[in-house]
C-alpha cells in the first residue's frame, strides 16, 4: 500500500488548523475535496483518524498522532528531494520576531504554507512587545521583525494599517462610575499603550486586572468578564464582543503593522518571508466580528 503524498499533505494541514476549511483555504481546493482526501487515507488504513462533531474538527485519535509523525517525516523528504533538485532552491536561515497578537491570527498556517514551499529554510521564531522588537530588530538581534505602531509612525514598512476597539466579553457591562478594569499585554505594547493613553486623556479612572504575554490568556480573560481590553478589530472573535461606542469609552485610533530588516546583509531569503507574511496579513479573510452590545 503506499500513500498519496497530496492525501498526507492535506491531513497534516487538518491537523495543524483543526479546520476543513482552513485547510481548504491553504491548498486552493474545495472543502469537499479535503473530506475526500481524510475519508481515502481512513478506508486505506481502516481507522479513524480524526475525532468530529457536525463536521468540526475536535481533535487527532490515537492513530492520528501516530499517522501525523509519519506523514511529516514523509513530506519533509519528498519536499526536500524536490527542492534539491530545482535550479532556484530557496535556502537560509531567518530569525523572525513578531508581535503577541499574531498568534490570534492565522500565523502558524502562515508558517507551513512557506515551510512547504521553502523546505531548506530554517526559521526561529520569537514573539514579544512591539516595543521591544523594534528595539531588538535595529540592534540586529533579528534578521526581520513585525512591529505595531500608532499611524503616522516612522519606523519600517507599513503591511496593514488596523482599527482599535474596546473588547470585552459577552456578560460583561462596563460601569464608567468605577475604575474600568484592563485586560493588558505588557508593558512596551502598542494597543497598551493606546488603551491607558485614552483613559488618561478623559479622565477616566482605570487600574489593571489581569497582564499576559500569551494571546489565549488574555482571550481567556476577556471572555470570562474579567474587564475590558484594546485589540484590532480583525482579531475580535466569539466570545469576545466589540463594546459600542455609546458605552462612554473613549474613541481608538488605528494602528499600523509593520516590518523592518535588521542591521545584518538583507539576504533573499529574509525579504522572501516579509513578502510571503505581508501578502497573508493583507489576504487573510477578516476575523469574523462579534456584534457591538
Amino acid at each position: 500500500m503506499n500513500f498519496d503524498i497530496d492525501c498526507l499533505r492535506t491531513f497534516a494541514l487538518v491537523a495543524d488548523t483543526m479546520s476543513f476549511s482552513r485547510a481548504a483555504e491553504s491548498v486552493c481546493r474545495s472543502q469537499s475535496t479535503v473530506s475526500q482526501q481524510i475519508s481515502k487515507l481512513e478506508e486505506q488504513l481502516g481507522r479513524r483518524l480524526l475525532v468530529r462533531r457536525k463536521g468540526r474538527v475536535l481533535e487527532l485519535t490515537l492513530d492520528g498522532a501516530k499517522l501525523l509523525q509519519y506523514a511529516r517525516r514523509i513530506l519533509q523528504i519528498n519536499d526536500e528531494a524536490y527542492a534539491s533538485m530545482s535550479e532556484d532552491v530557496l535556502t537560509g536561515f531567518v530569525q523572525l520576531g513578531v508581535p503577541l497578537d499574531f498568534f490570534g491570527r492565522d500565523f502558524t498556517t502562515w508558517l507551513a504554507r512557506f515551510k512547504s514551499l521553502h523546505p531548506m529554510v530554517g526559521l526561529e521564531i520569537e514573539s514579544n512587545q512591539s516595543e521591544h522588537l523594534l528595539k531588538r530588530c535595529a540592534r540586529g538581534e533579528f534578521d526581520l521583525a513585525f512591529f505595531k505602531q500608532e499611524a503616522g509612525g516612522r519606523h519600517g514598512t507599513v503591511a496593514l494599517s488596523e482599527q482599535l476597539v474596546w473588547v470585552a466579553g459577552g456578560n460583561y457591562a462596563p460601569d464608567l462610575q468605577q475604575s474600568v478594569p484592563l485586560i493588558l499585554f505588557p508593558e512596551g505594547c502598542t494597543y497598551r499603550r493606546v488603551a491607558i493613553s485614552a483613559l488618561r486623556a478623559n479622565s477616566l479612572p482605570w487600574h489593571f486586572s489581569f497582564v499576559s504575554p500569551s494571546f489565549e490568556c488574555l482571550r481567556t480573560a476577556v471572555a470570562e468578564g474579567l474587564g475590558i481590553t484594546v485589540l484590532a478589530r480583525a482579531l475580535v472573535t466569539p466570545p469576545m464582543r466589540v463594546v459600542s461606542h455609546g458605552a462612554g469609552l473613549p474613541p481608538l485610533p488605528q494602528v499600523e503593522l509593520v516590518y523592518a530588516y535588521g542591521r545584518k546583509n538583507r539576504s533573499r531569503v529574509v525579504t522572501e518571508l516579509a513578502r510571503h507574511l505581508t501578502d497573508s496579513l493583507t489576504t487573510a479573510n477578516p476575523a469574523s466580528v462579534a456584534s457591538a452590545a
